[in-house]
């Protein structure tokens, strides 16, 4: 079973470490935390260390806008994992990997790099800052766009010992949900998700697997959307009544994203509605183009509905009704004549470009109308609309009077209070890790989940504030292969506390395998090898010396061949006085290997061992007489022998087959391995019956 993780849930504002036995995971936003925008948490666990999303401020510019990197070293990051391409997640990409000292590897999802470079390559241009303040450059985003890597949906990937993969997280085009996993602990960073399937996107989906760390948005809080028909009613219902009064409806939005959405809804809207036919609605994007590529090459991961009408052969973004903004200097001149239209204009929170100028343009006259569609972050001319204001100051000095209709109708796919408590408990996660939301909707989203939860616990850091985690030590592993039959085995006799022999193997990323050793390359990676050891050295005295020196030690010392074996499994030959000793490398092997090599240097150092262990005379009055035995033997079972008592050699034939012995070296010479090896016995048994018995 995989360890729990513990936290102690500490009061507001303090730094959480808790210094215990176990290991500690550190959870530190250096951006989101208590604050929506420039999201960026950092991860540590183990020695490893990752880094979640990379964005910039919406309403901040220049370094001001950055996460607080100067909390962190950022060589020490090994993952920088990107959830999906708006600025506020993503933005921030290009000035990290080029700028700073990180050397780690960057991944996010297919559709995510090509929007990503767009959108970098805008907000270069767009950015009304000194060239020096500029926090990258064309050059860093083309050198960022090297460095992606890309990872589809539910693959998983491994580096530096982290496992990570990814899920659809529903809220724009390849927005991704990152799970990583170190050490057997799973956690789960959702970014910006959406649990309510739409027009264009599906909803965002539910790992199947235990989380022990959830770290998850909390931008709205404690509220609830309306239901998705009713939202959409209302909107096309006020968009309706702003053009029918002869009224210019302008709708901010994000350059990609919600605008798709919303540009669907109208499509359909307007078809329904012949009145409306002749009214235009413009898309100003200078990227409207490139994005309708990408979402074309990028069809199969959008709804069921788009995905039906292009398998019919109808391009769903191929919109009848929905016309690209002229240049703005041409719709200047000609927007005193223009009647009654609907714009669609980025940026969203009416920063600066086209929205915000015909903000300035339009808001004075009380015939049109604003409706503010996504999220609005504290700082922004949109979230100062909020207030319903009779004037809006500018960041020049300059007043604009707002008399122009102004509603707020939320289309910013971000998951609600209901939503985000029933993915808590549908996950079983231990930790909840509050991020992306304003300080005050954090703590109350905090004190509505403990309240609903008591056995949860949930924590809102703010930034450059660590949460530390406790995490006991696991010595759990997973059986695997047919050490599993004889585990269960013992379970059913009722042998729980059984002992069983078998590799223990842990790879990287801490997951420990419990198998016999014959069964490492089926269910690892690994692969087995047999060490053979050998040692040479200088021998002065005969092979039977040593095997009768060993024979003193161990019962099973046979020569054969002219080699000394010993317990089968360490074999000693002599050659041209060297004695060669070798063996397979095991604890057993090489005590047995580590005593001949012994024994055979204490014999060569002390001629007096011969003398003490037997006497040189009495060696060779036993080798004597076990040749004449030998000699006896052979002939009373095969017939007369040929004899050489010198070289203490005999040969002999039987039914055609010559046998030659080499007493001296034990070596036996014949052709019929059967008449060999009955020979082979007739010499072991002649050399057992012969040795002495020890002294009691």
């Amino acid at each position: 079973m995989a360890p729990t993780v513990q936290v102690s849930a500490p009061a507001a504002g303090t730094t959480r470490r808790i210094e215990v036995d176990g290991d500690v995971l550190e959870i530190t936003p250096l951006g989101s935390g208590a604050e929506v925008g420039r999201s960026c948490v950092v991860i540590r666990f183990r020695g490893k260390v990752v880094m979640f999303d990379c964005g910039v401020h919406p309403a901040h510019s220049g370094m001001s806008c950055l996460p607080y990197f100067d909390h962190i070293n950022p060589a020490e990051v090994d993952l920088l994992l990107i959830t999906h391409f708006h600025l506020d997640h993503s933005g921030a990409v290009p000035y990290f990997v080029n700028r700073t000292e990180f050397k780690g590897k960057v991944f996010m999802t297919h559709p995510t790099r090509p929007i990503c470079r767009m959108l970098w390559h805008d907000y270069a241009r767009v950015s009304k800052i000194a060239a020096e303040d500029q926090i990258f450059s064309t050059a860093d985003i083309n050198q960022s766009m090297e460095k992606i890597e890309l990872i589809d949906y539910h693959e998983e990937r491994q580096f530096r010992g982290i496992k990570f993969s990814c899920y659809r997280a529903g809220h724009v085009l390849g927005a991704a949900m990152f799970m990583i996993n170190i050490g057997g602990i799973r956690v789960l960073y959702t970014g910006d998700y959406s649990r309510e399937e739409d027009r264009h996107l599906p909803q965002a989906e539910i790992p199947n697997v235990r989380v022990h760390v959830l770290i998850v948005e909390s931008t709205y809080g404690v509220m609830n959307h309306e239901p998705r028909e009713q939202r959409e009613h209302r909107f096309t219902n006020s968009v309706h009544q702003i053009v029918r009064q002869g009224g210019k409806c302008l709708l901010p939005v994000f350059a990609l994203g919600r605008a798709q959405e919303l540009l669907l809804i109208l499509e359909d809207y307007w078809e329904r509605n012949s009145d409306l036919h002749e009214i235009p609605i413009y898309y100003n994007s200078p990227m409207a183009n490139k994005c309708l590529r990408i979402f074309e090459t990028y069809t199969n991961m959008c709804s069921d509905m788009v995905q039906e009408q292009a398998n019919r052969c109808n391009n769903p973004w191929v919109l009848k009704y929905i016309q690209n903004m002229p240049d703005r200097h041409t719709f200047a001149r000609e927007e005193a004549e223009m009647g009654a239209c609907v714009v669609l204009a980025a940026p969203g929170m009416l920063q600066s470009g086209a929205s915000r100028e015909l903000f300035e343009s339009w808001a004075p006259d009380k015939k049109n109308g604003i409706i503010m569609t996504g999220y609005s972050v504290n700082g922004t001319l949109a979230h100062e609309l909020k207030a319903d204001p009779e004037t809006v100051s500018l960041a020049d000095g300059r007043k604009v009077n707002v008399k122009a209709t102004i509603k707020f109708m939320s289309f910013s796919a971000h998951s609600d209070y209901n939503q985000t408590s029933e993915f808590i408990r549908r996950l079983k996660a231990n930790v909840v890790v509050l991020v992306h939301g304003e300080e005050h909707e954090m703590n109350r989203m905090r004190n509505k989940l403990k309240d609903e939860y008591p056995d949860l616990n949930v924590t809102a850091p703010q930034n450059c504030q660590t949460v530390a985690l406790r995490v006991p030590p696991d010595r759990s592993a997973d059986a695997v292969g047919p050490i599993v039959e004889e585990l269960m085995l013992g379970v059913k006799k009722g042998k729980t506390d059984a002992g069983v022999s078998a590799l223990l193997v842990e790879d990287t990323t801490g997951s420990r395998a419990l198998l016999r050793p014959e069964d490492l390359i089926s269910f690892t990676q690994l692969t087995t090898c047999q060490v053979e050891q050998c040692q040479r050295f200088a021998f002065q005295h005969s092979l039977a010396v040593l095997g009768r020196a060993m024979m003193d030690i161990y019962d099973e010392v046979e020569v054969e061949d002219g080699c000394l074996s010993i317990c089968g499994s360490v074999q000693v030959m002599l050659q041209d006085q060297v004695l060669c000793i070798t063996w397979d490398s095991s604890p057993i092997n090489d005590v047995i290997a580590d005593s001949v090599s012994l024994t055979a240097i204490e014999l060569t150092k002390s001629p007096s061992a011969i003398h003490a262990l037997r006497g040189e005379d009495a060696v060779q009055a036993g080798e004597e007489r076990l040749f004449k035995v030998l000699c006896t033997y052979l002939q009373q079972e095969f017939g007369r022998l040929d004899l050489d008592e010198v070289k203490q050699t005999m040969s002999f034939e039987v039914d055609g087959s010559k046998v030659h012995v080499d007493f001296a070296t034990r070596n036996v010479d014949c052709k019929d391995d059967d008449l060999k090896g009955r020979i082979r016995t007739a010499l072991r048994r002649c050399e057992r019956s012969l040795r002495p018995i020890p002294p009691f």
